[in-house]
């Protein structure tokens, strides 16, 4: 009885969670409260600040399920010896995550941004990302980083910005390592 009492108790955070990440992503992390989640999630306020104490934890948790699978693929960028090859291993690691669970939280933070830049959880997340990056990178100075954040973002980009993008999620993920790869896939780029 108590094991189920956990899952129900488990699966309301999740589905909070996913609701949450989809009204921050759909009309921004500052216009969305605490009160539309729980009506969207169709619990009360009180049971969202059960699991929950303010907006920020609630981003925050989200973020805390991403970090770890962030670093395996930081980790194994920085494992393989520098190489166009290796990057787009990264790229597509990192699609992989985008396209899966942690997706929303990707999407969330790239649209939400400015609204995001001083909260811890998304500071640390960022310096997360900047570590990839800078994998990513194909040389020293500006435009190398710049190919390697772009890279990025065009993978977020395939799954954030659908609608105007058109075509099914499968053509703009491959579209999107299309781009990344004349970004960061030969060693002269």
């Amino acid at each position: 009885m108590e094991e189920q009492a956990d899952r129900r108790r488990t699966d309301t955070r999740r589905r909070v969670r996913a609701i949450a990440l989809e009204l921050f992503t759909e009309q921004g992390y500052e216009l969305t409260s605490l009160t539309q989640v729980a009506r969207q999630a169709g619990v009360t306020r009180q049971a969202v600040l059960h699991h929950f104490a303010n907006k920020e934890e609630l981003l925050t948790s989200s973020y805390e399920e991403l970090l770890p699978a962030l670093d395996v693929v930081i980790e194994s960028a920085r494992a393989d010896p520098p190489s166009a090859a290796t990057r787009m291993r990264a790229v597509e690691r990192f699609g992989a995550l985008v396209r899966g669970e942690h997706g929303a939280s990707l999407v969330c933070a790239q649209l939400n941004e400015h609204a995001l830049r001083g909260l811890p959880a998304a500071r640390t997340l960022q310096l997360r990302l900047d570590d990839l990056i800078r994998a990513l990178a194909t040389g020293e100075g500006p435009e190398g980083t710049m190919r390697g954040r772009l890279a990025l973002s065009a993978v977020i980009m395939a799954a954030a910005r659908g609608r105007e993008l058109g075509g099914r999620q499968a053509e703009r993920h491959k579209a999107a390592l299309a781009v990344a790869r004349s970004l960061i896939g030969s060693e002269s780029a």
